[in-house]
């Protein structure tokens, strides 16, 4: 499977997902069957520029937020959003919150680890 296209999958699934919409709900709307929807979401399918368009004006995200690229310019665009997220909070809130990036920092480290093992023996 590509991780990419897993990649773009789960923003996809997880924006469909703070939208309020099912699988089969946000398929309907892009007038494609509930298994070619969760295709994308899985990563197993590659995704048509008509749907892709589709998926962004549904769920009201941009493209290159699904895309998430690694390129600097796409790296200052996160770094300034969370710079945004942190702006209004406390000293202890920030703190508070680092702690727990950090733990969840961690534990996708470990989890990638223990992925990259398994493909390895």
């Amino acid at each position: 499977m590509n991780t990419k296209r897993k990649e773009i999958g789960n923003r996809i699934r997880y924006a469909r997902k703070l939208a309020g919409l099912s699988q089969a709900e946000l398929s309907e709307r892009l007038q494609i069957s509930p298994s070619h929807m969760s295709d994308i979401e899985n990563g197993k399918k590659n995704i048509g520029l008509d749907i892709f368009m589709g998926i962004t004006e549904e769920l009201q995200v941009s493209a290159d937020w699904l895309l998430r690229t690694d390129i600097p310019s796409v790296n200052a665009i996160q770094n300034q959003e969370i710079s945004e997220l942190l702006s209004d909070c406390t000293a202890w809130e920030i703190q508070t919150l680092l702690n727990i990036l950090k733990e969840i920092k961690k534990a996708i480290q470990d989890s990638k680890a223990r992925s990259q093992n398994d493909f390895l023996y």
